[in-house]
C-alpha cells in the first residue's frame, strides 16, 4: 500500500492526460500480474480506482467538449477512457470470481456486494463507450451483465448499498442503468448527447428496478436474463419466468417528456422527447440503416383484405379494401408510416403493402409501435415476408381438436433468413402442435408438420413448420 501511495503521488501533476495514461498502465500491470486475490489486493485496487475516477471524469469532460477539435486528439481521449473502464471492469470481475472460489474467499466474501456493484457499473460503462463509436455492444457484454445480476439476486445482495466515488448505489440500480441505455440504443447520437442522456437517467429518482413478478397495470418492459440482448417492450405476453424481469418505465418516460417542455429543451432539439419515444418502443432494434423514402403505398389491413389482395387476379372474387398510407422511412427490417388519422390497429396487427396493387406484388408486415408527433400519427412495422403467398391447407385425416375443412393460409417464405426457416400463417382453429397438414401451392402439394407458435396475430397464428414430403397435385388426388 505504501508503494502504491508513493507511486500515485509521483504521477504527472501538470497533465491530466499523462497522469491518466500512467494510471491506465498501472491497471494493465495490476491485471497482468494474475496474482491470487486477497483483501489487501482488493484495497490496492480500490486505491487505484479512488485516484483514477476524478482523473477519468476530467478526461471525459475534455473528450465530450472537444468533439469538433482535432480528430486524433478526440480518438485518443476516447481510447484512454475506454481502456480505463475496460481494465476496471476486468479487475473487479476477476476479484468477484476469486471471492467465490479463490483461496481468500472467506475474507473477500463479505465485500461481494461492493465488488459486484463495481463489476456491473464498469461493464455498463464499457458498453456505453461502444455507443460512442456507433457500435453495438457484443453479445458477450450482455451475457456478462445478465450473469452478474443473476448471481447477486441469487445471493440476496442486489439491493445492498455501497459507495462508489462518494455516491450511494447498488447492483440493481447499476443493472437498470445498463438496461435503460440499451433501450435508448443511441448509435446515432453524438458523444455530448449520449453523456447527457446517461446523466439524466442516472439523476432520475426513484429509478425503476427489475421485478420478478409481472403486473399488467404497472410494468411496461421485460428483459430475459438467459438471452444475449437487452430489454424489450411488453406486448400480449404476460408470463412469469425464472429468468424474466420486468420494468415499470412509464414514470421515467413521462419525466423525460416533461423535460422537453422546458425552454432549455429547444437547445437540445427535443432530445429527451426522442429518448422517451425510443424507450416507449423498446425492442425495435434500430441497428440497421433506415432510408428516408417518401411516397404513397397501398395497404390491405386485416386478414380478409390480405387474403383478397394476395389472390391471383383471375381467381379473386372481389377487390380488397385498400387504404393509401404515406411511407416515411424503410429499412431491411420494416417500414415506417406517417398518417393523418390515428389507425385503429393494435400492435401485432397484420398489413399487406404494395406500391402498385395491379402488379400483385405485396409485402407482409406486423405493426410494432405507434405514436403521435407534431400532429401526425407515426406507425412502425416489422417485415415478416417480402413474398407472401396465399395457399390452401387441409388435413388428409381427422385431427382431434382442430377444424378439418379446407381453408386459406399465407405461406411466408424465409421469414428469418439468418435461420433459414419459413413460417405459415393459419387460422387458430386449424392449429395443433405436431399435427400433419397438407398445403397446396398451385399444382404442388406439400406435406407439413406444424411446429411451435412464433406469434399470435388476433385469430391467426404464425407458426414454424417442417416439410416432410412433396408431390404433384394430380398424383396426390
Amino acid at each position: 500500500m505504501k508503494a502504491i501511495e508513493k507511486w500515485l503521488k509521483s504521477l504527472h501533476a501538470n497533465s491530466d492526460y499523462d497522469a491518466h495514461h500512467a494510471l491506465v498502465e498501472g491497471l494493465e500491470r495490476f491485471n497482468a500480474e494474475n496474482e491470487t486475490a486477497t483483501l489487501s489486493r482488493m484495497q490496492l485496487l480500490m486505491k487505484l480506482e479512488e485516484a483514477g475516477l476524478p482523473l477519468q471524469l476530467r478526461i471525459v469532460e475534455q473528450y465530450v467538449r472537444n468533439q469538433a477539435a482535432f480528430r486524433l486528439a478526440r480518438e485518443a481521449l476516447w481510447r484512454e477512457s475506454w481502456m480505463f473502464w475496460s481494465l476496471l471492469a476486468e479487475a473487479w470481475l476477476g476479484m468477484l470470481k476469486q471471492a467465490y472460489r479463490g483461496q481468500a474467499s472467506a475474507e473477500l466474501k463479505p465485500f461481494a456486494a461492493a465488488i459486484a456493484t463495481r463489476a456491473l457499473r464498469y461493464a455498463g460503462l464499457v458498453m456505453r463507450w461502444d455507443y460512442h463509436q456507433a457500435r453495438n455492444p457484443p453479445a458477450s457484454a450482455w451475457r456478462r451483465v445478465h450473469k452478474l445480476y443473476r448471481l447477486v439476486e441469487r445471493d440476496g445482495f442486489a439491493m445492498q448499498e455501497v459507495q462508489i466515488n462518494a455516491r450511494t448505489t447498488h447492483c440493481a440500480r447499476e443493472y437498470t442503468l445498463v438496461v435503460l441505455m440499451g433501450l435508448v440504443h443511441p448509435l446515432g447520437y453524438r458523444a455530448q448527447e449520449i453523456e447527457s442522456i446517461a446523466q439524466i437517467i442516472e439523476g432520475y429518482e426513484p429509478l425503476p428496478l427489475p421485478a420478478a413478478v409481472p403486473q399488467r397495470e404497472l410494468h411496461t418492459h421485460m428483459v430475459d436474463l438467459s438471452l444475449s440482448e437487452g430489454a424489450c417492450m411488453l406486448d400480449s405476453e404476460w408470463v412469469q419466468g425464472r429468468r424474466l424481469r420486468y420494468f415499470a418505465l412509464r414514470p421515467l418516460v413521462d419525466h423525460l417528456k416533461s423535460l422537453d417542455q422546458t425552454p432549455a429543451a429547444e437547445a437540445d432539439n427535443g432530445l429527451t422527447r426522442q429518448v422517451a419515444s425510443l424507450i416507449e418502443r423498446g425492442g425495435i432494434r434500430r441497428n440497421r440503416q433506415r432510408t428516408h423514402r417518401f411516397g404513397r403505398v397501398w395497404v390491405a389491413a386485416g386478414m380478409d383484405n390480405i387474403l383478397a389482395a394476395l389472390a391471383q387476379p383471375e381467381t379473386a372474387k372481389g377487390r380488397p379494401a385498400l387504404e393509401p398510407w404515406m411511407l416515411r422511412d424503410e429499412s431491411t427490417e420494416g417500414m415506417g408510416f406517417a398518417l393523418s388519422e390515428e389507425p385503429a390497429l393494435p400492435h401485432g396487427h397484420l398489413v399487406a403493402v404494395s406500391w402498385d396493387p395491379s402488379e400483385n406484388v405485396w409485402q407482409l408486415l406486423a405493426i410494432r409501435w405507434n405514436r403521435q408527433e407534431d400532429g401526425r400519427h407515426l406507425v412502425g412495422t416489422q417485415r415478416l415476408s417480402r413474398h407472401p403467398k396465399r395457399v390452401e391447407i387441409y388435413f388428409e385425416t381427422d385431427v382431434p381438436g382442430v377444424t378439418g375443412e379446407k381453408t386459406w393460409a399465407v405461406f411466408l417464405p424465409m421469414t428469418h433468413p439468418e435461420q433459414g426457416v419459413s413460417n405459415l400463417l393459419l387460422p387458430r382453429t386449424h392449429y395443433r402442435l405436431g399435427a400433419p397438414l397438407m398445403l397446396r401451392d398451385g399444382d404442388t402439394v406439400y406435406r407439413l408438420r406444424l411446429g411451435e407458435v412464433q406469434e399470435s396475430h388476433e385469430d391467426w397464428l404464425r407458426v414454424g413448420m417442417d416439410v416432410v414430403g412433396r408431390e404433384q397435385f394430380a398424383a396426390a388426388a
